[in-house]
């Protein structure tokens, strides 16, 4: 069962439904994960993921390798300065982070995907 969860969550990820985020909760919640392992697990799995896909990109050209570097380089420092804040965090204070970058990145996509296309139409009918 588990094997076939965790290819849906991937199937999620590779569309860009937001799947890490649910695999960390169903690491946490049903496999009892401690946080920090389920999210090393999910980074793990996403970055299979992305290089997995990363050749199919580089084959169809549509990636500016000059933009993946700097993103590259930038990320390992993220890393790095996020983990050992992370590590020197009580683990529950981890959990409530994520929990919040979950909630606002949640309501940033649905203001983007749905207010905002409705607020554009609704000012269209408005001033025509």
């Amino acid at each position: 069962m588990s094997f076939l969860i965790v290819f849906l969550i991937s199937a999620l990820m590779g569309m860009g439904v937001g799947g890490g985020g649910l695999f960390v909760i169903y690491l946490t919640l049903c496999l009892n994960f401690p946080q920090l392992l389920a999210q090393g697990t999910n980074l793990c799995l996403f970055i299979i993921a992305g290089v997995s896909s990363l050749f199919i990109h580089l084959k169809k050209r549509k990636i500016d390798l000059k933009q993946v570097l700097i993103m590259i380089t930038l990320g390992c420092i993220g890393s790095v300065l996020s983990s050992s804040l992370v590590n020197s965090l009580d683990p529950k204070y981890a959990r409530y982070a994520l929990g919040a970058l979950l909630v606002v990145s949640g309501l940033i996509t649905l203001y983007n995907n749905l207010i905002k296309p409705l607020l554009k139409k609704f000012k269209k009918t408005l001033y025509k």
